[in-house]
């Protein structure tokens, strides 16, 4: 392949050697990022909440969520959820796979972000203050 052209752009491929310490194929399938928090679970940090904080920020969301299992979700945690706005491309009108939770208390939105990292319907969602 090195050296054939791509869109009219010459292809070079090498050879690159695992890094010291790496493991394949990994031994955790959990999302990885973040120092702070949840860093050995391999679940991203939270920012710093902002006060009177009762909205989340959603994301790595599957595609075949609808408002009640969002509802259901966070109900497993007894957060009763006000309303739930997901976002689409501006164009297309398609789901970004991400969103916006709002709760009725903060209360309410601190035990909802408690399930930050948790899988739903097969994707762990990230989860984030907002205000």
């Amino acid at each position: 392949i090195t050296g054939s052209q791509l869109m009219g752009r010459p292809i070079k491929i090498s050879f690159a050697p695992a890094r010291p310490g790496d493991q394949w194929p990994p031994r955790s399938k959990n999302v990885t990022g973040g120092k702070a928090g949840n860093a050995e679970k391999g679940v991203k940090a939270m920012s710093q909440k902002p006060p009177d904080c009762k909205k989340l920020f959603i994301g790595n969301v599957s595609f075949e969520i609808d408002d009640d299992g969002i509802f259901k979700f966070f109900g497993n945690v007894d957060a009763e959820v006000k309303e739930v706005r997901w976002l689409s491309h501006k164009d297309t009108g398609d789901f970004k796979g991400c969103g916006f939770v709002e709760f009725w208390t903060t209360e309410a939105c601190e035990k909802g972000a408690t399930l930050n990292g948790k899988t739903l319907l097969g994707r762990p969602i990230r989860i984030d203050w907002t205000d």
